[in-house]
């Protein structure tokens, strides 16, 4: 009997002195990484519109030698890392909270030609819907939020497209917040019932493809490329051309400014025809009359 119970408390004890020891072996390795078990992360982003300070002994730099520039010091971004728990809230967030859909307004239609901003109804339409055969897409009716996100990823190079690029950092957060306001608040173009054509890209959009690890698109865009979240876009209406083009991106990671490369992976899963074929299938979901 007391053999027994002498087993019983061997085995009490390792359960109790394995996790204990692996508590004191993290906290040990959390502490010297740098002044306590929860620090600040040291992820890095570069700051916005920020001048790029001279070097020390610039001022001291012989004639007609140019100096090199300091790189900028970097910003800390608090809960980007497993060791800080500080809440995480994104530039365009704080843009929205105070955006007036009239100066977006404003804005679209006349541009800041002193930044290099044109009118974004060049290529946008008069009221955010864009020519159904160009290469823009149709911003009416967008989240705000992702309008917002998507104007900061061109502006910090996140998302790339020389025009766009050129357009967004010619533009503070603030205007950013305010086109994003503007577009969202206009009427998106007018559907009709979900198509049936072409079949192959009714099937993706309504049940994906399991054998491929392909949810269903209206998972994530609503049903037709209706719309879903915030930071989702509506794809019903867009001009093929132009989502051949994005899908096309992601597939070769010329865009990479998906969460967590999501869209990259599933692009990658589909071949060229399916894509077209969701690009007509996503036209087609627009009332024609």
């Amino acid at each position: 009997m007391s053999t027994s119970n002498h087993g019983v408390g061997v085995v009490m004890g390792l359960m109790v002195a394995a996790p204990l020891v692996t508590l004191l072996a993290t906290a040990y390795q959390m502490w010297g990484t740098g002044g306590g078990l929860i620090r600040p992360t040291a992820v890095a982003v570069p700051a916005e519109h920020a001048p790029v300070p001279a070097p020390a002994g610039a001022a001291n730099a012989g004639a007609g030698t140019a100096a090199a520039p300091a790189a900028p010091s970097p910003r800390r971004v608090p809960g980007r890392s497993a060791q800080d728990f500080t809440a995480y809230r994104p530039g365009w967030e704080a843009a929205l909270k105070t955006a007036d859909a009239q100066q977006g307004r404003q804005l679209a239609q006349a541009g800041k030609p002193e930044s290099g901003v044109q009118a974004c109804t060049a290529c946008h339409g008069a009221r955010g819907v864009a020519q159904p055969d160009g290469m823009f897409p149709t911003l009416a009716g967008q989240p705000a939020e992702y309008l917002a996100k998507q104007l900061m990823d061109y502006r910090d190079g996140a998302r790339t497209q020389a025009l766009m690029n050129t357009i967004a950092q010619g533009l503070d957060s603030r205007e950013i917040g305010h086109l994003a306001r503007y577009y969202a608040s206009l009427p998106p173009p007018a559907l009709a019932t979900l198509p049936d054509e072409p079949r192959a890209a009714r099937q993706l959009d309504v049940r994906g493809d399991n054998a491929r690890a392909l949810p269903a698109c209206a998972n994530c865009h609503g049903l037709g490329g209706r719309g879903e979240g915030v930071l989702l876009p509506r794809l019903a209406g867009q001009a093929p051309q132009y989502f051949i083009a994005q899908m096309d991106a992601f597939r070769s990671g010329q865009r990479r400014n998906d969460d967590a490369g999501v869209m990259q992976a599933f692009a990658q899963r589909l071949t060229q025809q399916e894509i077209e074929a969701l690009a007509r299938y996503y036209a087609g979901s627009l009332d024609a009359r």
